[in-house]
C-alpha cells in the first residue's frame, strides 16, 4: 500500500492552507474579451484508496501519430503539487513536450491567476482552477471553449455530474475535471461492529436511510454507551450530505429557498437537540481524535480525507454510501483562449482525460477517476487492505453515479456554504427557521448584492 497519510497530530499544520481555498469570499471580477464579467483545495490530498497494483506502463491514447514526434512547450499554472503527477505521466508518453509547471499556494494562486487574466500579461497557456471559485471565472471568454478539442467525445464515459461541472452557464465546456471526490460516511470497523452490529458498508447504508433513522440510531447508541459514544459529528455536516440533492439556492440570479432546504433546517434542529449529536467541530483535533478512538462513529468526508490515523487504524477503516449523494472539492484544467499553444494544450488535456491516465492516477496516486467506465473497470476484483478488504472503487462509483448532474455557477457552492453557516449558527442560538432565513438573506445580500431576494 502507498505511503500512509500524516497522522492526525501532523495534519493540524496542514489545515490553514487547506482551508484557505474553502472559504466563501466576495466575488471578484474576471475580464472578458469585450466586457468584464462578475466574479488550496484539499482535493489534492488523498488517502489510501486503491489496490496495491503496479501501474501499467503509460501508453498514449490511440492516435495515428507517434507521440515522440510531438514537440514544443507550454506554461502550466496550478495551486496543487499533485499537478506534478500529471506532467510526469504526460511526459512519459510525450517526451519531447516541455511543460513549464509553476505551483503557487492557497490564496496567492487565485490572486495571481486573476491578476494575469485581468491584465492579459503573463497569462499561462494552461491553468488550474479550484471548485470554490472556478465558476467565478468560467463565463469569461478569455477561457477557451474546449469544444475545439472534441471534449464531448473525450468525456463521454464520465459521470454525469462531472460533465455538468465542466460547463459554464451557457453550457459550453470550459474546463476539464479529471478526478472525483465523492462524500462518504467514514467509520471504524471494530466500533461499527460493537455499536451497529455490523461493519459491512452495504448493511450500514441500509440501516441509515434518512435523518430520522440516523437520529434514532444515535440516540440508541448514546444510551447503550452511557453517553461515551456518539454517532453523528455535528449539524454542519448535514448540509454536506443533502445539498447537491436539492435545487440550488440561487437560480437565474434569484434566491429560492425550497421546502427541501426548510426541511433540512428542521432536521438540523432535531439533530442538535438530540443525544445522537456530538457537536464536535469538523476538522478539529477533538473531532479527529474521537473518531480515531472509536468514540465518534461517523465522519462525513470525501475520498481525499486526510484525518485518519493510519498507524493506528490501517485495515480497520470503512466507508459507506450516504442516503444522499454529493461531492466536495474539484480541480478544473483550463486553456487560455489567446494562447498559440492550443494544439499542445489539447494533447495534454486529452491525455489527462484518457482511460490510461485515469487508471494510472488511481493506481499510483489514489485519486478517484472522473470516468465511470474506468471506475467500474477498476472495481472488478478490487480490494483495499487498509479498508479491511473493501471494494472502494465500487462504493465510490455507486456514490458518483447518484450525484445529480447540476451545472454549478459562481453561487452554487458559495451560497450552500453561507446557508450552512447561518443555519448552524441560528439553530445553536435558538432561532426559528424564519429568523435563520432572515440572517441568511442579509449575509447573501452583503456577499452578492446583485442576487434578487424577495
Amino acid at each position: 500500500m502507498k505511503k500512509k497519510m500524516m497522522s492526525v497530530l501532523l495534519t493540524a499544520t496542514m489545515l490553514a492552507g487547506a482551508l484557505a481555498g474553502c472559504g466563501s469570499k466576495p466575488s471578484e471580477t474576471v475580464p472578458s474579451e469585450t466586457t468584464q464579467t462578475e466574479k488550496e483545495s484539499a482535493a489534492g490530498q488523498t488517502t489510501p484508496a486503491v489496490q496495491e497494483t503496479a501501474p501499467a506502463d503509460a501508453e498514449a491514447p490511440a492516435d495515428a501519430e507517434d507521440p515522440a514526434s510531438v514537440t514544443g512547450e507550454f506554461t502550466y499554472w496550478t495551486y496543487t503539487d499533485s499537478a506534478n503527477n500529471l506532467v510526469k505521466a504526460f511526459n512519459e508518453v510525450y517526451p519531447n513536450v516541455s511543460i513549464d509547471l509553476q505551483v503557487f499556494g492557497g490564496d496567492e494562486y487565485k490572486t495571481k491567476i486573476l491578476t494575469a487574466l485581468q491584465s492579459g500579461q503573463g497569462v499561462p497557456d494552461v491553468f488550474d482552477l479550484e471548485e470554490n471559485y472556478m465558476y467565478e471565472f468560467l463565463d469569461s471568454d478569455i477561457i477557451a471553449d474546449l469544444s475545439y478539442m472534441n471534449i464531448e467525445e473525450l468525456t463521454k464515459d464520465f459521470f454525469d455530474f462531472q460533465v455538468a461541472s465542466m460547463k459554464d452557464s451557457n453550457g459550453k465546456f470550459k474546463t476539464l475535471s479529471f478526478q472525483s471526490s465523492p462524500v462518504c460516511f467514514w467509520y471504524l470497523r471494530d466500533a461499527a461492529e460493537q455499536w451497529l452490529g455490523t461493519s459491512d458498508p452495504a448493511e450500514i447504508s441500509a440501516m441509515l436511510t434518512d435523518w430520522e433513522t440516523v437520529i434514532a440510531k444515535g440516540e440508541e447508541i448514546h444510551e447503550k454507551s452511557n453517553g461515551e459514544v456518539s454517532l453523528w459529528p455535528n449539524i454542519t455536516e448535514m448540509v454536506k450530505v443533502d445539498a447537491f440533492s436539492f435545487d440550488p439556492l440561487v437560480i437565474d440570479g434569484k434566491l429560492i429557498v425550497s421546502d427541501d432546504w426548510m426541511g433540512l433546517m428542521d432536521n438540523m434542529r432535531t439533530m442538535y437537540e438530540s443525544k445522537a449529536n456530538a457537536e464536535l467541530g469538523s476538522w478539529g483535533s477533538d473531532w479527529a481524535a474521537a473518531w480515531n478512538d472509536g468514540k465518534l462513529l461517523f465522519r462525513v468526508m470525501p475520498s481525499w480525507d486526510f484525518f485518519t490515523d493510519w498507524e493506528k487504524n490501517a485495515g480497520n477503516v470503512g466507508v459507506a454510501t450516504p442516503f444522499r449523494a454529493s461531492y466536495e472539492g474539484a480541480t478544473g484544467i483550463c486553456v487560455y483562449d489567446k494562447t498559440d499553444k492550443k494544439d499542445l494544450a489539447a494533447k495534454f488535456l486529452a491525455y489527462v482525460a484518457s482511460d490510461d491516465f485515469q487508471k494510472i492516477n488511481a493506481e499510483n496516486h489514489n485519486q478517484v477517476p472522473a470516468s465511470k467506465a474506468v471506475c467500474d473497470a477498476l472495481a472488478e476484483g478490487y480490494s483495499s487492505e487498509d479498508f479491511g478488504g473493501q471494494n472502494l472503487m465500487a462504493t465510490y462509483s455507486e456514490i458518483c453515479n447518484k450525484i445529480v448532474g447540476i451545472t454549478p455557477d459562481k453561487y452554487t457552492r458559495s451560497v450552500q456554504n453561507l446557508f450552512q453557516k447561518w443555519a448552524t449558527d441560528g439553530i445553536k442560538a435558538g432561532k426559528d427557521n424564519a429568523g435563520v432565513i432572515e440572517d441568511f438573506k442579509k449575509a447573501l445580500h452583503d456577499q452578492y448584492p446583485e442576487v434578487v431576494i424577495d
